[in-house]
């Protein structure tokens, strides 16, 4: 059986109550709770040199299902450049409805996925290259295309 372990620890003293927060997570098919994700995309890495949205996951790609986990992390340094992270068609711009947020340099992200819509990236300029790398933790991959 595949594991698949996810961890995260955050600590703060932004306010008069410090924080601290450390959770881990197995990465388990939703059927099977008990059954460890199996599959994956694969780590890759896009590299980006225009402010053209690009679809980064299909969701034809994956099976339909509500178990899967989508990491992202832009590669960049420079924290003055970004990637629009989007639902369905578009990361083009701040105003789309589907977009959940901006990944500055460096930093990362993991979320489930349920493989029915499109994950779009862009990136904020067209002056620097910036590279993105990205992965699918999967319940099921669909057969390759023809």
């Amino acid at each position: 059986m595949a594991t698949i372990n996810a961890s995260v620890t955050i600590s703060s003293d932004i306010s008069s109550y410090p924080t601290s927060i450390s959770k881990e997570m197995s990465m388990t098919k939703s059927a099977n709770p008990s059954v460890g994700l199996e599959e994956t995309t694969g780590l890759r890495t896009k590299k980006f040199t225009a402010t053209t949205a690009a679809v980064i996951v299909e969701a034809d790609e994956l099976t339909d299902d509500t178990a899967h986990k989508v990491y992202i992390r832009n590669a960049s340094t420079n924290r003055a450049n970004f990637f629009y992270v989007a639902y369905n068609a578009s990361a083009a711009g701040a105003a789309i409805a589907e977009t959940i947020g901006k990944l500055y340099g460096g930093d990362w992200m993991l979320f489930p996925y349920n493989g029915s819509t499109n994950i779009t990236v862009a990136s904020s300029t067209a002056t620097e290259t910036q590279y993105l790398e990205y992965m699918v933790f999967a319940d099921g991959i669909e057969a390759a295309k023809g």
